[in-house]
C-alpha cells in the first residue's frame, strides 16, 4: 500500500512510503533514511547497526510518517 502526502505550504504531492518500504529499510539501512532526507534517523540506524537489523524495519512506517508530519506534510 503506497502512502502519498501533500505539503500544506505549496500543495506539492509525493509518495512518502512505497509498498516495500520495510524491505528497503532492512536491506539498505542508513542509506534508506539518507535518501528520505532523515539524517538523524540515518545516524541512529548506523550507530545501532540498523536497530539490530529488526527494530527499524518493523517501526519504519511510524518513523517515516511522524517525520514527514512534523515537516508539514499531510497524509492523503
Amino acid at each position: 500500500m503506497t502512502i502519498r502526502a501533500t505539503w500544506a505550504f505549496n500543495g506539492e504531492s509525493k509518495v512518502i512510503l512505497g509498498t516495500w518500504h520495510r524491505l528497503w529499510c532492512f536491506i539498505f539501512g542508513p542509506l534508506y533514511y539518507v535518501f528520505k532526507g532523515m539524517w538523524l534517523w540515518a545516524l541512529l540506524s548506523l550507530l545501532t547497526a540498523n536497530g539490530l537489523w529488526i527494530g527499524f524495519p518493523l517501526y519504519n512506517r511510524s518513523i517515516v510518517l511522524r517525520h514527514f508530519h512534523r515537516k508539514g506534510w499531510v497524509k492523503e
